[in-house]
């Protein structure tokens, strides 16, 4: 009876046991430096890494694809086949190129690891202008239409740029421009002024400012100016922002500045086939919805005309701003 319990008690502990597999070899990919921190840059040109990869494992490491996250990315590698121990070298080009401010860029490097099957290489760093405006869009507030509103960009030449003779222009009578003497080569206050009376509603105007820099002559920035009169129109412009042809929902907010009640009698966009919502959130103030506008640069410079039963403002006019991404 002994000996059957001894043989019972065997046989379960056998059955119960769990079979050990040893780890199946595999690649393993390691970088000893994934991150590359290129430091300032000028926006021009291109700059390219290396990054050294390592098969760690003890199968042959395939590389299938480098995927960058951005077009200003070209990657490329040495071998697509890296043996146990072996070494393979992938190259970014980075094209600096119409790109400013803090960068972060990543390729990712496709293999058969199976711990890490995407694997991610890392550029960082600051890409600056030889010369640059600050600030980039000059918005002067909201300006009584019979007083003078002051406001300032500063021009910087970055790094060992220097700047020449700096002067400005602006292609409106509703503002005059001042330019300071250039501090040391490297920096010059531009001073813009409202020149009253300007008409009620949002005034814009495009200025030049000649750097006297040879890689950088010239630099082009928007300065408006708001002057509020019968209604509050917020936003006072429509910026249409996105990929050529995209639709995107906008919406107007038309407020009786004196708390008059008036009603919207139409709405006529710049094209007949854009369709538009009026709301009359109460009496004095009401509520236009675009659900569909699309983004077109010939709608630029364009406006979305408002008809009211206001006698002191029939019309406005709301100008249309478009951003092709």
């Amino acid at each position: 009876m002994k000996n059957l319990l001894l043989v019972l008690a065997l046989a379960g502990s056998l059955l119960g046991a769990r079979v050990w597999a040893a780890p199946q070899p595999a690649p393993r990919l390691e970088c000893a430096r994934p991150d590359f921190d290129f430091g300032e840059r000028e926006s021009s040109g291109e700059l390219e890494h290396d990054f050294v990869i390592r098969n760690a494992g003890a199968v042959a490491l395939q590389i299938f694809s480098l995927r960058p996250t951005c077009g200003c990315l070209v990657p490329r590698f040495t071998d697509r086949l890296v043996p146990p121990g072996g070494t393979a070298t992938i190259t970014v080009r980075f094209v600096l190129r119409g790109r400013q401010g803090p960068q972060h860029k990543l390729v990712y490097v496709e293999s058969n690891d199976p711990a890490q099957p995407s694997f991610g290489l890392h550029l960082t760093g600051l890409i600056v202008d030889p010369v640059d405006i600050e600030p980039h869009l000059l918005f002067l507030g909201r300006v009584p239409a019979s007083c003078a509103a002051t406001n300032t960009l500063v021009v910087t030449a970055a790094g060992t740029n220097l700047l020449g003779r700096v002067s400005a222009q602006i292609d409106s009578p509703a503002f005059v421009v001042i330019t300071e003497p250039v501090i040391s080569n490297k920096y010059a206050r531009v001073i813009v002024i409202t020149h009253p009376p300007l008409p009620e509603g949002l005034t814009r105007a495009t200025l030049k400012i000649s750097t006297g820099n040879p890689r950088q002559p010239s630099l082009t920035t928007v300065v408006s100016a708001f002057v509020p009169g019968a209604f509050a129109v917020m936003p006072p412009e429509l910026l249409l922002v996105g990929r050529e042809g995209e639709l995107v929902r906008r919406e107007l907010s038309l407020r009786s500045e004196s708390n008059t009640a008036f009603r919207v009698l139409a709405v006529e966009p710049p094209l007949k086939d854009i369709a538009c919502t009026i709301v009359a959130t109460n009496a004095a103030l009401c509520r236009i919805e675009f659900p569909s506008l699309p983004v077109l640069r010939s709608l630029e410079g364009k406006q979305v005309r408002i008809v009211t039963d206001l006698p002191s403002r029939p019309e406005i006019l709301v100008p249309i701003r478009v951003f092709i991404r």
